[in-house]
């Protein structure tokens, strides 16, 4: 039996695809199912310009997978709001490989514009984090792209926003192949007037990047998400975990932090990542917000036209 207060939400990013269940039916969000698979879609990206067969096959299975869940809440598998980012835009065999989802398993992706993935991370951020401030900056880190966003939290309106095409996934491809001075670097100098605007003391993040940084920081070997949501770390913390942790393989990571699972593999990129970004803009303690984008378009209920990459629309 189908209920309408009953909403699920998959977003695919480049490192990770995630399921969010929830009863929206009495104007709050109670989370019902979350699930978290890392795919790594963006992996060899940059090299390639396509998914990787295997990162395909992984997707596709954490999708089905997350489809059967839905059915088991009577949800139909055309209300699933499905959506997909920087490394979708990217790809050249995205709109193949959604199109084989849509026609196997019927649930439909939409690639979401830039400005889309900050809409929707400002809507999820604003929905359960208490603000003393009235202009808050939020960093929304993924695995092939880096959103920083300025917002009005009493209006809630975006004042300004940036999407940069570095993120965890990215940067420990750079990291491997010792690319990743000279390519920051390429980044920040593209973007050196627009990061200016985003300079100040507080910075709010979301995604997987930082919400696992906050677990290690409480040196935790598996993920407390309530302890993480809403944690503020110091600029010296992330200072500390640098200094602790930015030279480990992905093997060193997986054995003191058994929670990363496949995150070890992109953790290190995005601990370097994090640490330049919030000492370029010259922030001094950061708020940890466990609701991003798919708590944004959950929350929403649909997807609009504007707010579809140009490829797909």
């Amino acid at each position: 039996m189908m209920r309408k207060d009953i909403r699920a939400s998959i977003d695919i990013g480049s490192n990770s695809v995630l399921l969010l269940v929830a009863d929206v039916s009495t104007g709050k969000l109670v989370d019902l199912v979350k699930r978290s698979e890392i795919t790594s879609l963006g992996r060899e990206l940059d090299k390639n310009k396509a998914f990787h067969p295997e990162s395909m096959d992984a997707t596709y299975a954490a999708i089905k997978s997350y489809a059967e869940e839905c059915d088991q809440h009577g949800i139909p598998r055309e209300n699933i709001i499905a959506t997909a980012t920087e490394a979708s835009r990217v790809a050249g065999n995205s709109l193949d490989f959604f199109k084989k989802i849509e026609d196997e398993l019927k649930v439909h992706i939409n690639i979401i514009s830039a400005e889309a993935e900050a809409h929707f991370s400002t809507k999820g951020i604003l929905f359960d984090t208490k603000f003393e401030s009235e202009i808050i900056t939020i960093m929304d880190v993924g695995g092939a792209s880096t959103e920083l966003i300025k917002v009005n939290t009493k209006t809630f309106q975006i004042l300004e926003t940036i999407s940069m095409p570095i993120g965890a996934v990215r940067c420990s491809q750079w990291l491997h192949d010792d690319l990743f001075v000279q390519n920051l670097q390429k980044v920040f100098l593209d973007f050196r007037s627009d990061i200016d605007k985003f300079q100040g003391k507080e910075l709010f993040c979301v995604a997987g990047t930082v919400t696992s940084l906050g677990n290690m920081h409480l040196q935790r070997k598996e993920f407390v998400e309530d302890d993480v949501h809403r944690l503020v770390l110091r600029v010296e913390d992330i200072d500390n975990l640098f200094k602790k942790y930015s030279n480990m393989s992905p093997e060193q990571y997986l054995e003191q932090f058994p929670f990363l699972q496949k995150r070890s593999n992109s953790i290190r990129g995005g601990l370097h990542l994090v640490y330049h970004i919030i000492h370029r803009l010259l922030v001094k303690e950061l708020t940890i917000s466990t609701y991003g984008l798919r708590f944004g378009t959950l929350l929403e209920g649909n997807i609009k036209k504007e707010f579809i990459h140009g490829q797909q629309a």
